[in-house]
């Protein structure tokens, strides 16, 4: 059973993810009022966004990262 706070990767699907902190002002204030989680995989480095009043399967790649 996967645990509440690990988010799979969307790039390489490791379960090793952790928040990320938020960085700017699009991501302090209007993600955080729209509900967008930042989060970052240990394995692969990968920084993507959780939508998490949506859902915990619903994930979007920050492919700047």
């Amino acid at each position: 059973m996967q645990a509440l706070n690990k988010r799979p990767c969307p790039h390489c699907r490791s379960l090793e993810t952790s928040r990320s902190h938020r960085h700017g002002g699009v991501e302090r204030y209007l993600l955080g009022i729209i509900g967008i989680l930042p989060y970052r995989c240990l394995d692969c480095d990968a920084r993507f966004y959780v939508f998490s009043r949506f859902g915990a399967g619903t994930s979007v790649t920050d492919k700047a990262a």
